[in-house]
């Protein structure tokens, strides 16, 4: 009898592994993991580098999977204060090499920020160089990358730079002009008020600033920058400096350096680390100089999901039912910063995909999307938010963004979009959801088009997120309610938290921002009081009949929940 013998069938390497886990988890299909594997054999590296390079992963959306998967924290670098002593117990070097971070050791235990958490050579080889029991967290591999850049970059501080600066003569005079500046920057990459000015914008992004405050004086230039919605005092600048500065500054933004009497906007795209930043530029003249505002957008900031927003169940449901509508307009409100641009990107992460054609008109963009078409207003050359979705609509889209509506003819074209088979995401300026409507038909949007077309409004705002290190619960809840002119809830006052700040935080009890909701579904009781252009209080009795829960009472929410205060809550609602 004749004996067959089998080969034993090897098992999956690790890079195919991984790849069937993220096609079962529905974030790559088949046939972008065989793209993906031929560009690693092609060129070689890291089969998640690849991935994101690729654009076929964001590289949040890996960090996640791979956290799930190894059951770890993901944790975000920008956030973390880091010691140096602990920095210290691996050299940048291997590091850099093995994707690595560490974060924090306590007694014989080292935490290590990784972008791979299954990469066990990686981890026995820190344990051997340390001889401390590693545990991991997880991040993405570029903010690790970044890390460690701004790490090798020096160690020189913004006061030792300004130093510098002063102990050479005439830097004014030498520096007072475009030209000069441009060749300064040509000749010596390292110039003094360019590496000044680029510490300045570095430091901002690392600790997670969204504006930077040039702000002259009579006697300083004074620098403050904006975390988590509220300014704080960062560096003084001597006046000698503020002409070399504001030059240097107005340069990155492709600005005119020799007119100082009108207000002036530019744009900039600068690297920290490997991260790209978008940076908007206003300057304003006043009585002591031009005052300047830099805008902060990451342009690969992490991006939420519809569920990262953080919404109460009952709102996410109904937003999620809203975004499956094929056609209409939905609209978010709120201020400047109120986190209006995070929950739009948040949406279209949700709704786009292979199936649909996907456009937005933005100014600026804030995110990358893969699979979107996104273009840039430029007004200066006739590219407006109108101009654009005339010629839009012309190339067969499904869902639309148009970044803000702020004209007639936006408004009109995007209601008539939405008439004509597709789905429309705008934002407003407007304090809350009732006070869109009537903000529309302001703007010159027929009053018997809205019904048809206007399928909800979202409007929100950023609380500060209390520190999670610092927090501890308020002697008297109910008191406090009290005080603050806040109705108590019927039965035992839930605990309410406060934050006493500590090192973690900068002594300010907060840390991070989060999220408050409203949404307003326009159903068929609206429909008679747009038509004859009633006012926003009726919309928002309506809404309320109808289940609405104001910003205010959704704030109250993550008060009780121990995530913000009450006078947060009460800040950015003026219920106060």
């Amino acid at each position: 009898m004749r004996t067959t013998h089998q080969t034993p069938t090897a098992p999956p390497s690790p890079t195919t592994a991984l790849g069937e886990r993220l096609i079962a988890a529905g974030l790559i299909t088949e046939g972008q993991l065989e793209l993906a594997f031929r560009e690693q054999r092609r060129r070689g590296g890291a089969f998640g580098s690849i991935l994101v390079e690729l654009g076929l992963v964001g590289g949040d959306q890996l960090s996640r999977f791979l956290a799930q998967e190894a059951q770890a924290e993901l944790v975000s670098l920008n956030k973390l204060m880091i010691d140096q002593a602990v920095l210290d117990l691996v050299p940048l070097d291997v590091c850099r090499r093995l994707r690595v971070l560490p974060v924090s050791r306590v007694n014989g235990s080292l935490t290590v920020a990784v972008a791979d958490p299954m990469d066990v050579l990686a981890m026995d080889t820190l344990a051997q160089m340390t001889g401390l029991h590693i545990q991991v967290v997880v991040a993405t591999e570029q903010d690790i990358l970044s890390f460690l850049d701004s790490l090798q970059q020096g160690s020189e501080t913004i006061q030792e730079s300004i130093d510098q600066i002063m102990a050479e003569e005439s830097l004014s005079a030498r520096l007072a002009t475009k030209a000069e500046v441009d060749l300064a920057a040509a000749s010596q990459e390292e110039a003094p008020v360019i590496r000044l000015v680029n510490q300045i914008i570095t430091r901002a992004v690392n600790i997670g600033a969204s504006d930077i405050h040039f702000e002259p004086e009579e006697k300083m230039m004074r620098i403050r920058v904006r975390l988590d919605g509220v300014l704080y005092p960062d560096v003084l600048i001597p006046k000698s400096l503020q002409s070399p500065v504001t030059t240097r500054v107005k340069i990155l933004g492709d600005m005119d350096v020799a007119e100082t009497r009108l207000p002036q906007d530019g744009r900039a795209t600068v690297y920290v680390g490997r991260r790209q930043i978008n940076l908007r530029i206003s300057a304003l003249p006043t009585a002591y100089g031009e005052n300047l505002v830099v805008r902060i957008l990451n342009s690969n900031a992490q991006l939420l999901s519809i569920s990262g927003l953080g919404m109460s169940e009952e709102t996410e449901r109904a937003v999620r039912a809203a975004i499956d509508r094929p056609h209409g307009v939905i609209i978010v409100t709120g201020p400047t910063g109120s986190g209006k641009s995070t929950t739009l990107y948040a949406i279209l992460r949700e709704v786009s995909g292979t199936d649909v054609s996907t456009f937005t008109l933005e100014d600026p963009i804030e995110y990358r999307m893969p699979g979107i078409r996104q273009t840039q207003i430029r007004e200066e050359i006739g590219l407006t938010f109108s101009a654009g979705l005339r010629t839009l609509l012309r190339q067969d889209p499904d869902i639309i963004l148009v970044g803000e509506t702020r004209d007639t003819e936006t408004a009109q074209l995007m209601v008539r979009a939405a008439l004509t088979g597709h789905l429309v995401f705008t934002t407003l300026h407007t304090n809350d959801a009732p006070g869109a409507i009537p903000r529309l038909v302001d703007m010159g949007v027929e009053p018997f088009l809205l019904p048809e077309s206007l399928i909800g409004v979202l409007a929100q705002r950023l609380v500060r997120r209390l520190c999670d290190h610092c927090k501890e619960p308020v002697a008297d809840p109910g008191a406090l309610l009290t005080r603050l002119e806040v109705p108590v809830p019927a039965g035992p006052v839930p605990p309410i938290w406060r934050g006493r700040g500590c090192v973690a935080c900068k002594n300010t009890g907060f840390r991070g921002r989060l999220g408050i909701f409203e949404w307003m579904p326009v159903g068929a009781p609206f429909h008679e009081p747009i038509v004859r252009r009633a006012g926003a209080q009726e919309f928002a009795r309506l809404a309320r009949e109808g289940g609405m829960k104001d910003m205010f009472t959704d704030g109250l929410r993550r008060v009780f929940a121990g995530q913000t205060t009450v006078e947060e809550v009460l800040r950015v609602t003026r219920m106060h």
